[in-house]
């Protein structure tokens, strides 16, 4: 008999932390998207150029992007290349694109 009251004291017990479980863990997050939980911003940042040659161009493309974002406050660490073109305009000329990608 005293087994019987003990199991069902523990089931009361567990049933009990069962209801409370959904609301510790909805205060939880409550309390991390109030506390410690800060929104990013992410901007893209574009860059063009004209050099002699394709890698030339791609990088000053690159650099042009780079400037920009820092222009916005946004630190070289915080930026991703997506991509760099570069294009054939003429003999020995030649035009390119880049984009990056800064979130802080």
């Amino acid at each position: 008999m005293k087994s019987m009251l003990v199991r069902g004291g523990a089931a009361l017990v567990l049933a009990g932390l069962a209801v409370l479980a959904p609301t510790a863990a909805h205060a939880a997050t409550t309390a991390a998207a109030t506390t410690g939980a800060v929104a990013q911003e992410t901007q893209n940042f574009t860059g063009f150029a004209y050099e002699n040659s394709p890698k030339e161009a791609k990088r000053e493309a690159e650099t042009m992007a780079r400037q920009h974002a820092l222009l916005s406050g946004f630190l070289n660490e915080q930026c991703v290349l997506l991509y760099a073109n570069s294009y054939r305009l003429a003999p020995g000329y030649y035009g390119a694109n880049a984009a990056i990608s800064c979130t802080r």
